[in-house]
């Protein structure tokens, strides 16, 4: 008797599905009702979210009861579906503003003399509003109601309900402000938590979660003729600073975040990372590492650093306008990864293409089998010693200089002398799933390969859990109008890739790379094959989508943000005395505003069949029901030198309905 799907026992179907990703778990239950039926058992899913996305807003729901494991991988699987395949489920004009930021799920905005906070990922139909001139009245008794003229007031950072602001009154005074912007404030100092006049603002920065808040400027001037970072850090429960002093991070190199080196706040550490090892460029050299500094959020002079390997600089000059590094979350450890994208001339040719670097921060874990193997390279480990809390000397950072044990055997060697500073070390194995260059081989010389020029992209970012690149681009040639007049339309292109068959056309394994051991390298076989270009929304969308997702004729600022489930940009704007339109495309089915209409949409690609039909309860257009109003909060933390306000001043914190709800331009596209 043949042996068929239906006929294997459900004991070998629950032990390969409990550890597959939700794109081959939904997958492998979309091949007939049999398998449809036994994957939705709970003990099976509940194993492969475990493993794969237990730190995702989905798996920590299901953790806690409020939706299924299955329900979770479907959900998962559905955004990480609609990013790769550039199908959007809403796009809508959620605010004006004068600038945002967008973090956590929560926009937060600066509109006319305004702080507003929304929850775009949880629909919220009410805004949290912080008045600036009753926050202002803090900070200095010279500034009247009318402030605008006199006062620069920039968004720095928003987390964990708490948004950080720098105040600059007449160009002469500094002032960083921490304010808590959740519904409801349960400190008893009130919702202004930080209130610090500033010696320095270069380069400022701002790094905090729920607890501690460290701030840092590019403003010491070390000995060696160049400036370097100093930190500074808040307490944010008990209201004081967290060190007598700062933390200087000597000969850390790199002032451009986001290009050179990024920050971030992750299990009670704070990190820093840079691209650069010296601050004059060596003449020779053969390695690139990257720096890797942390120190614990509660003991900020604990300082630890750790040198990383980046690359080989024979493989090629890179194009640094197109450079940009971020510190993300793996969704599936909680592990910090360095993302990096570099242009780089490919094979040393004329063409020069990009790639996104993936690579786990794991040279701080103890454990030598995980850290071996966190990047399938060996790290370099070395520490910075600790330094005791004294306002003598300043704390401990990365040497200028480290030795290297052994030159390669390369004739440019014999150009060195005392003065030069070389680095190198033995160029190490990359495995596929921690690149991921723009196009494969064949790609490269395709007609139909579509680029655009720097000026033209917008924004430019890589979403990790659906492997795909995200460009938000202006595609002016794109409208059925003459070129020379064409107005600008904003575009988003995307390009990403799946896992290839494990089997190759000559019916075997692919084989796992080997270390200098010969020791397999985990996950080295894995194989990845590209899913193309892809421009959304199509050339034939509805003029009212055009329109909404590019307001003005021509965009030539645009500010964007994304996370791993949607996209918020900012235009100019479309009237000369108007606010910068803030616009969000949503990939997450869940998030559906109150005021969506249906705004039917051919996808860019063709529907694939499905042979099962599934209920998809979770991604129907849902209208709820209007919600009242929470009554203004009065604010209860003014300090004793402050009058109540009069009947005429503006309370400090209020609760309205949304923006979005008056605007009332929201598209749901499917």
């Amino acid at each position: 008797m043949p042996t068929t799907l239906n006929s294997i026992p459900f004991d070998i179907w629950h032990q390969i599905a409990s550890r597959l990703e939700p794109q081959d778990y939904i997958n492998l239950s979309f091949v007939n009702r049999n398998l449809y039926s036994l994957l939705k058992s709970e003990l099976t899913a509940r194993n492969a979210a475990q493993l794969h996305i237990a730190h995702t807003p989905e798996g920590r729901l299901a953790s806690e009861g409020q939706i299924t494991y299955i329900k979770a991988l479907r959900r998962v699987y559905d955004v990480r579906e609609a990013v790769a395949n550039a199908q959007p489920y809403s796009a809508c004009l959620v605010a004006y503003s004068e600038t945002f930021l967008f973090n956590q799920g929560v926009l937060c905005y600066l509109d006319k003399n305004e702080i507003r906070t929304l929850d775009v990922h949880g629909a919220s139909r009410e805004e949290q509003v912080v008045n600036i001139g009753a926050v202002l009245r803090r900070a200095s008794s010279n500034v009247s109601t009318d402030f605008s003229q006199e006062v620069q007031f920039s968004l720095l950072y928003y987390s964990h309900g708490i948004v950080a602001c720098l105040c600059e009154i007449e160009e002469r005074i500094s002032w960083l402000i921490a304010i808590d912007v959740k519904p409801t404030c349960t400190r008893k100092q009130g919702r202004i938590l930080l209130l610090k006049r500033l010696e320095s603002t270069r380069r400022i920065f701002v790094r905090h979660n729920g607890s501690v808040l460290f701030y840092g400027t590019h403003s010491y001037f070390a000995g060696h003729g160049h400036h370097e970072w100093v930190i500074h850090g808040w307490d944010l429960v008990n209201m004081r600073p967290l060190t007598g002093r700062p933390v200087q991070l000597e000969n850390f190199v790199g002032s451009e975040i986001g290009t050179s080196i990024c920050f971030e706040i992750h299990d009670d550490h704070f990190y820093a990372i840079s691209t650069e090892t010296g601050f004059e460029d060596e003449e020779i050299d053969w390695t690139s590492y990257y720096i890797c500094i942390r120190f614990p959020t509660t003991k900020p002079h604990k300082v630890e650093w750790r040198r990383l390997w980046r690359r080989q600089h024979r493989e090629g000059p890179i194009n640094d306008t197109w450079t940009n590094i971020s510190l993300r979350t793996d969704v599936a450890t909680d592990q910090l990864m360095i993302i990096e994208c570099r242009r780089e001339w490919y094979r040393g040719g004329s063409t020069n293409l990009r790639t996104y670097y993936m690579q786990p921060l794991s040279c701080f874990i103890t454990d030598s089998s995980e850290s071996k193997y966190g990047t399938g390279q060996e790290n370099d480990l070395r520490a910075g010693s600790d330094s005791h809390e004294t306002y003598g000397s300043p704390s401990p950072g990365f040497p200028g200089y480290l030795p290297v044990p052994f030159l390669p055997d390369d004739p440019l060697t014999s150009t060195l002398d005392d003065r030069s500073k070389p680095n190198y070390e033995p160029p190490k194995k990359r495995i596929r799933l921690h690149y991921h260059p723009e196009y494969e081989d064949r790609e490269i010389s395709s007609p139909a390969r579509r680029d655009f020029i720097l000026s033209k992209t917008k924004y430019r970012t890589y979403n990790h859990s659906a492997s795909a690149f995200i460009d938000l681009v202006n595609d002016g040639t794109s409208t059925n109008a003459p070129t020379l007049a064409a107005p600008d339309q904003l575009r988003l292109r995307i390009v990403s890739r799946k896992r290839k068959c494990p089997v190759s056309e000559n019916g075997y394994l692919y084989p796992p790379e080997l270390d200098d051991d010969n020791t397999p390298i985990p996950l080295s076989d894995e194989r990845f094959e590209s899913r193309g270009t892809k421009l959304w929304p199509p050339l034939n969308a509805p003029p009212e989508l055009l329109s909404l997702l590019c307001p003005p004729k021509r965009c030539r600022d645009v500010a964007a943000a994304s996370d791993e489930r949607s996209v918020v940009y900012s235009t100019d704007p479309s009237t000369p005395d108007g606010g910068r339109p803030v616009i969000l495309i949503s990939f997450d089915p869940t998030i559906q505003l109150s005021n969506l209409r249906r705004l039917p949409m051919k996808p860019v690609a063709e529907e694939s069949s499905r042979p099962v039909v599934i209920d998809r309860e979770d991604i129907r257009l849902n209208r709820g029901q209007p919600k009242t109003s929470r009554p203004i909060e009065p604010d209860t933390g003014l300090s004793p030198s402050s009058s109540p306000p009069s009947p005429t001043q503006v309370p400090l914190f209020r609760i309205e309905p949304a923006m979005y709800l008056h605007i009332n331009r929201s598209y749901w596209l499917r």
